[in-house]
């Protein structure tokens, strides 16, 4: 049975589908938006996250690090990032969680064993469980073999995801997924490319599908000020969603929430800016004007 890099399961959830979920985060994304509030995500490998405000100074973390990366701090003990190989050995000594490790490898039955747990409170509730990310659909064929295993025993099956996924996985995925929580950045191939990292076709070919299906699709559009709130880019949303008769849309305005996570991984902070209230109705209207429905989320 395959294994897959797992960077955090969050139990009793209740925002990432309905009722009390278990999010189950799957490291590895191909995209490398801008904005990205979950940095430790990205990539597939495990990476050591340092927290120095949680540091006590102890300095047992310097005794064990086999590599010399371990460096004095203003009284406590920082990293040297190109000395750092990530084998987490700081982690396990380190009593204030300072040093943490963001990934472990797991199997499908280890993943299993903990939804299980839990599967009283998604029939009590109309719960079930998500699958997050980073991208899950990345997790290739350990992703399939989790969600058929969720879907096999009856439980809700929810796939958040930004839609870049070769066109036959994610069609396996339409299969057994009962909800969809979908990431729409922007219309414009380039622009997305800019913000992104990859282009958009392949995402509009997944959504596309999607929406298609029958099965529940939640579309969510993370907002970005002056990257993706144009009045062009919201008509052009507009456009493809009429082809479904479809005109409401989850919109998540800018936020700072991961900031100490680029500190922690010693990379530089996203150059970003949250909406001001004023601001933020402004670009509401546009909504409105095309005949869109925003919700908060």
């Amino acid at each position: 049975m395959n294994q897959g890099m797992i960077y955090n399961i969050q139990r009793m959830s209740v925002h990432d589908g309905p009722g009390l979920r278990t999010t189950i985060f799957l490291k590895g994304c191909p995209l490398t938006c801008l904005w990205c509030s979950n940095p430790e995500s990205q990539k597939t490998t495990p990476q050591m996250m340092f927290f120095e405000k949680q540091c006590t100074g102890c300095g047992i973390c310097a005794d064990v690090c086999p590599n010399g990366a371990v460096i004095p701090l203003d009284g406590k003990f920082g990293r040297d990032i190109e000395k750092c190989t990530h084998c987490g050995l700081c982690t396990e000594s380190c009593s204030g969680k300072a040093r943490e490790m963001s990934g472990k490898m797991m199997s499908v039955d280890e993943v299993m064993n903990t939804v299980r747990k839990d599967s009283l409170f998604y029939e009590n509730s109309g719960g079930g469980v998500t699958f997050g990310g980073g991208e899950p659909t990345s997790g290739g064929e350990f992703f399939l073999e989790m969600v058929q295993a969720v879907h096999d025993e009856g439980f809700h099956v929810t796939v958040d995801t930004c839609g870049f996924c070769p066109a036959e996985r994610f069609d396996k995925t339409i299969e057994l997924a009962d909800l969809f929580l979908f990431d729409c950045k922007h219309m414009d191939p380039e622009q997305h490319r800019k913000l992104t990292g990859q282009d958009n076709v392949l995402i509009l070919r997944n959504l596309h599908a999607a929406l298609s299906s029958g099965k529940e699709v939640h579309l969510r559009m993370p907002l970005m000020p002056n990257m993706n709130d144009s009045d062009e880019n919201i008509a052009a949303m507009a456009d493809f969603l009429k082809e479904f008769d479809r005109n409401e849309i989850e919109i998540m305005p800018c936020h700072a929430f991961g900031q100490s996570k680029y500190v922690a991984l010693s990379k530089p902070l996203p150059q970003v800016s949250q909406y001001t209230p004023e601001e933020l109705d402004i670009v509401l209207e546009r909504f409105a004007k095309h005949g869109l429905q925003p919700v908060m989320v």
